[in-house]
């Protein structure tokens, strides 16, 4: 008897395996037809046959292949991991820069996602990224514990010369990056004096960097450090869901920020 490590094995090592199986559950399918919708080659897709065979996951009528119960729910299984994978190996050249305490939404959402990472060649791609999802945008929210100078020049022109919708909170750690700059000083007092922003600060850490910039997520991930190593952008709901109601929380137990703290 083998073990369920083994079954896994034996599928996991052959890709055309799992791609015959998946084909074979759709319906009875004739052997030549199988080739040509895999694209397996016919010594190869005989042998295969045969291995399912063995263990009971197909039955054959009148040259006509089709999954057994067993093999539809072994092909259903295999397909949820790989499901349940498929958003791991971008993942992995990430991961290290997540916060400590993680995210509080299944990784399986990120599935699909888009990752902008800082490379030699532009170590600014991930902020660049940001701002360029910022320009043309309608509405904006955001939580830091960083001031991006490029993001906020940017938000500054939607909210002064746009139609931009703004609401940000910030982490005192943020309050003080703004500095004695008198250009970055006059444009916070802009945005915040107009009645298109509403930013406030929260006493106490935020322990990552997240726009929803409408309808898309950017989760900013800078290992602590500031500017960001690598931004993953996603319009899934679930992870949306968390953002909305991550700046929520933050933003009520925030306090409405004061234009008059930023005078030069």
């Amino acid at each position: 008897m083998t073990t369920p490590l083994e079954e896994i094995e034996f599928l996991a090592r052959s890709p055309n395996r799992v791609t015959v199986l998946d084909e074979l559950t759709q319906g009875p399918i004739g052997r030549y037809e199988l080739e040509d919708s895999t694209g397996v080659t016919r010594a190869t897709l005989g042998r295969i046959l045969e291995d399912f065979m063995e263990r009971g996951w197909l039955r054959e009528e009148d040259r006509q292949y089709q999954t057994t119960q067993l093999g539809t729910y072994v092909s259903r299984e295999m397909m949820n991991v790989l499901e349940r994978f498929e958003a791991v190996p971008a993942l992995n050249e990430v991961a290290q820069w997540f916060p400590d305490e993680g995210f509080g939404f299944d990784l399986r959402s990120l599935a699909g996602s888009r990752i902008i990472q800082s490379t030699k060649q532009n170590a600014l791609a991930p902020t660049a990224h940001i701002s360029k999802r910022i320009r043309g945008a309608d509405r904006v929210r955001l939580i830091t514990y960083s001031v991006l100078a490029d993001v906020m020049d940017e938000c500054w022109r939607g909210i002064v010369d746009g139609g931009l919708e703004l609401e940000g909170v910030l982490d005192s750690g943020a309050l003080e990056s703004f500095g004695t700059d008198p250009q970055i000083l006059e444009q916070a007092r802009e945005m915040i004096e107009t009645e298109h922003s509403e930013v406030y600060v929260y006493n106490g850490d935020i322990p990552s960097t997240v726009f929803i910039v409408d309808d898309v997520v950017l989760l900013c991930l800078s290992g602590g450090q500031g500017a960001p190593l690598a931004v993953i952008e996603t319009d899934d709901e679930a992870v949306r869901s968390w953002a909305e109601s991550t700046i929520d929380d933050l933003r009520d137990d925030g306090e409405r920020l004061d234009p008059a703290l930023f005078t030069a």
